[in-house]
């Protein structure tokens, strides 16, 4: 009769023990389930865009367009001359973790380089060219855009402006203009952004677009 009573009490607690551990594991793949499921339905997006205006020349307008969408970069570079004939460069979009050649490692080089930062600046230097960057990313549902234009980034790196700063003080009237203080300019990053976005690319596609670059500029 003890037997038969410690038969089932071991049946109930074995069947407790099953029960307890089926709810865990069940718990657990659960949870793992609703994050991959989270993981692949969060899209991820960086673009960068650079559009410059030629006022002068045979070339009236360049453009890249950079991607990465869910983790495929992809990279096009449009050019329309004076008569308005456009040529798309276009490298195939591919998914790729290579040092250097991937969007997102692009897009560190451009943040640390102040793509958020960077502010419009007002025509100097050579005016003739005009240069638009872009950047917008989309994380987990929150996205951010923001966009510059700026003229002759050489003459921000080298000469760029200055800012005087001018105290009135009640008992001077008249500024002293000869020890008036000034601060010098000098922003290189607008250039540095320009060559990271046009070094951006395979060498095949690089090669490309200098060539047809070339041929629209009126080069032989």
């Amino acid at each position: 009769m003890r037997a038969s009573r410690m038969s089932i009490f071991v049946a109930i607690a074995l069947a407790v023990a099953v029960f307890g551990m089926w709810q865990l594991f069940s718990r657990t793949e659960s949870g793992r389930y609703e994050a991959a499921h989270k993981v692949q339905q969060s899209r991820s997006e960086i673009h960068i865009d650079l559009v410059i205006v030629h006022d002068k020349g045979h070339i009236a307008q360049e453009s890249y367009a950079i991607a990465d969408i869910d983790g495929v970069s992809s990279v096009t570079y449009n050019v329309t001359d004076r008569a308005g004939k456009t040529v798309h460069v276009t490298a195939p979009a591919h998914k790729t973790k290579e040092y250097g050649s991937d969007v997102a490692y692009l897009f560190g080089q451009t943040v640390q380089d102040g793509i958020w930062d960077l502010t419009d600046k007002p025509l100097r230097g050579d005016t003739s060219t005009h240069y638009t960057i872009t950047v917008r990313q989309l994380v987990d549902g929150q996205q951010g855009s923001h966009h510059f234009t700026f003229t002759d980034p050489n003459y921000w790196a080298t000469t760029g402006g200055h800012q005087f700063h001018i105290t009135l003080d009640r008992n001077k009237p008249v500024p002293d203009l000869v020890n008036m203080k000034s601060t010098v300019l000098v922003e290189p990053r607008y250039g540095k952004l320009v060559d990271d976005i046009e070094g951006f690319g395979s060498p095949a596609f690089r090669k490309t677009v200098a060539a047809w670059r070339t041929r629209l500029s009126g080069h032989p």
